[in-house]
């Protein structure tokens, strides 16, 4: 997250104006601030520890908008759009798994205002994945983005780790859509 930090005892560091402090369960117990995240928390999904990080700095006054774009297709794209910053981007291979991450994106990731826009290009798995999400997440806005010039031109380098369905996600989280209700 190109962020500075300095490595600090946890007697220093409950000492220290630290907006944020990562360290052990154990030495958490020194430390003693309300500010402390867990370095557990790094391994499961670090996606979560970067926005309660970007959150911890950022401060809960400012706009909190989650976005997350979807590129359907064989390999399914990821964005993840927190208080305008990409917080990172996934690429996911069926169905089911980018239910699930969206599941612990939506439910892990504290905002006042949460919106998934899904590209086009796919309808069919574009619509399943926004009944989904509609009917599981009521707090959640959902729409369906027109894609068209999204992806990175043909001639690119190979398409290594998807690195075209990641940049089309983030363009469609970019983009607004029209709104999916369940009458669609």
């Amino acid at each position: 997250m190109d962020l500075e930090f300095e490595s600090l005892s946890p007697e220093q560091a409950a000492a220290s104006s630290a907006k944020i402090i990562i360290t052990t369960k154990d030495e958490a117990l020194i430390v003693r601030r309300k500010d402390v995240l867990l370095d557990t928390e790094v391994d499961r999904y670090p996606v979560l520890l970067k926005a309660k990080i970007l959150r911890s700095i950022m401060g809960s006054y400012h706009d909190d908008q989650l976005t997350i774009g979807i590129d359907p297709g064989n390999r399914i794209g990821i964005s993840v759009i927190y208080i305008h910053n990409e917080i990172e981007s996934f690429l996911e291979s069926s169905l089911e798994s980018t239910i699930k991450l969206i599941a612990i994106l939506l439910t892990g990731i504290v905002s006042k205002k949460k919106i998934v826009r899904i590209g086009d290009g796919n309808i069919t798995m574009a619509k399943q994945l926004a009944y989904m999400i509609v009917t599981k997440f009521k707090d959640c806005h959902v729409e369906i983005v027109d894609e068209h010039g999204t992806s990175l031109p043909q001639n690119t380098p190979t398409n290594r780790r998807g690195a075209r369905d990641k940049s089309s996600a983030k363009a469609i989280a970019l983009r607004r859509g029209k709104r999916f209700d369940l009458l669609s």
